[in-house]
């Protein structure tokens, strides 16, 4: 299991820009994003919702809302780190939980 300690500054800046990006689901009580990473069973799950959420928050920001869009490289670095071990999605949930409070 990967935990924020194992990762280089730079991979750690990008799982917490993705957190942060997540954490407007949490504070919108919109958890299905979150869930479904946390519980990804496949690199292939987790690209999929990735580009759903990140769809979905450009469109949320296209609306006014003030959102955190990460930028492509660290989601690609968070999506290398999964490819070795999932369980780096269930950090990136936990945080968008904690930052969305």
């Amino acid at each position: 299991m990967v935990s924020l300690s194992d990762l280089s500054p730079e991979e750690r800046e990008a799982v917490r820009s993705l957190a942060r990006a997540l954490s407007y689901f949490a504070r919108e009580r919109a958890y299905g994003y979150i869930d479904r990473l946390a519980n990804a069973f496949s690199i292939l799950t987790a690209r999929h919702v990735l580009t759903e959420m990140l769809r979905d928050l450009k469109s949320e920001r296209d609306r006014g809302a003030d959102v955190w869009i990460p930028k492509g490289n660290e989601v690609e670095k968070v999506l290398e780190i999964a490819e070795k071990d999932l369980s780096i999605l269930k950090v990136v949930a936990s945080l968008a939980l904690a930052y969305g409070w």
